[in-house]
């Protein structure tokens, strides 16, 4: 019985740890989908978003679900997630990637200077259509930052702006 009872303890454990986490892709996070309305977001998650900056007609806000994740909601509409370092992407980069391997990978990445850090810049992989894109910005040779989208959202520097 106790060689059991560790059994279904240790295939419990590994179940949590094999389970398929949220990847980040041109279309969505997880099950939220950009360009989707925030209250049907909140319906569908079964969880009220928490805003984080209450700025008027754009703002951030988080859900318990994905506590690796903003999500930029302009006009009540969800149209960015800004992920946390370690949330995957379907570019299967990372933080902390060099700008030369991620050159390697995708030599056709549209490369835009920063705006802020003269040695830094703005990687844009967009979508087929063009709508939608994932950025990531680097620093130091690196990739520093990731978020995906709406276009022109999804390249705004300054969150909101």
């Amino acid at each position: 019985m106790r060689s059991l009872i560790v059994f279904l303890a240790l295939v419990s454990c590994l179940g949590i740890a094999n389970a398929a986490e949220p990847i980040l892709g041109w279309e969505s996070y997880g099950a939220v989908r950009f360009g989707s309305r925030l209250t049907d977001i909140e319906k569908q998650l079964g969880e009220k978003a928490k805003a984080e900056t209450g700025e008027q007609g754009c703002d951030f806000v988080q859900f318990k679900k994905y506590p690796k994740v903003s999500f930029m909601v302009e006009e009540g509409i969800l149209t960015r997630a800004d992920v946390d370092e370690g949330v995957p992407n379907t570019l299967k980069i990372s933080v902390g990637t060099p700008l030369a391997i991620v050159k390697q990978k995708y030599p056709k990445v549209y490369i835009a200077p920063h705006h802020y850090d003269e040695n830094g810049f703005y990687l844009i992989f967009k979508n087929q259509s063009g709508k939608k894109a994932i950025v990531m910005e680097v620093g130091e040779n690196r990739v520093a930052y990731i978020r995906g989208g709406l276009e022109p959202s999804v390249e705004y520097v300054e969150g909101c702006l």
